[in-house]
């Protein structure tokens, strides 16, 4: 179990206003997919971040990964896509299921990076919800991938301002320091690909997964902390 203090200033100032609003059950989360694309260099993984921009409604000037919402149009991939069924056992549901934010994922990593990603290319790292006192949320599943040959990850979406490869402990120094803002999933999800020396071992790893979703509680001197249980 994780108890993270209430730090980032927009987060805080929702968390409150929710806890002033006497916690009320919150929005209903839609789905959606985020794709953690990795590659090996001399110093070991890299992955592909974004900032998104300061106007977003959700998550502004956060650092993620590449992914997003499922849309309508994500509905119409056929269950026997080679690479989905090993996907969907992983993640403990059935083809059909994974169908939509399997699509989701790879149509996210294309309009926001120009990648294109073949669902048998897709390994599963988790199932996170976005907490109650959030406006907008997401029941996110956090997929991993290696970097294509022969292509190249680049900034082709407006809602980021900026974007590249980086070391998951460069990454994790930096938002420790305040230099840049995460969402927990982000920072959980380096943290496990910190922990690998190769982007192969990364992607052949087949964590338990279970959906996390953090509840906010209030400490005995009105200070808020968000709760996760880890899988």
């Amino acid at each position: 179990m994780l108890r993270a203090p209430m730090r980032d200033g927009g987060l805080l100032e929702r968390a409150r206003a929710w806890v002033g609003a006497g916690s009320p059950s919150g929005a209903e989360p839609q789905p959606a997919a985020t794709v953690m694309l990795v590659r090996d260099t001399a110093s070991g993984p890299e992955v592909y971040v974004q900032r998104r921009v300061a106007t977003m409604a959700f998550a502004p000037s956060m650092v993620v990964f590449p992914g997003g919402r499922v849309d309508a149009s994500d509905s119409g991939m056929d269950p026997a896509t080679p690479g989905l069924a090993d996907l969907a056992a992983h993640l403990g549901v059935s083809a059909a299921a994974a169908a939509p934010f399997a699509a989701a994922a790879v149509r996210e990593v294309e309009e926001e990076c120009g990648v294109r990603l073949p669902v048998s290319a897709l390994r599963g790292r988790g199932h996170w919800v976005t907490p109650a006192f959030e406006p907008r949320r997401y029941d996110t599943w956090i997929l991993a991938a290696g970097m294509p040959e022969g292509q190249e990850a680049r900034e082709t979406s407006g809602e980021s301002d900026g974007g590249g490869w980086a070391r998951p402990a460069v990454l994790l120094e930096r938002a420790a320091a305040g230099e840049l803002r995460m969402m927990p999933p982000q920072v959980w999800a380096l943290e496990a690909l910190a922990g690998f020396d190769a982007a192969a071992a990364f992607l052949a790893d087949r964590p338990r997964i279970a959906r996390v979703a953090p509840v906010l509680e209030q400490e005995p001197d009105g200070s808020l902390v968000l709760v996760t249980e880890l899988p």
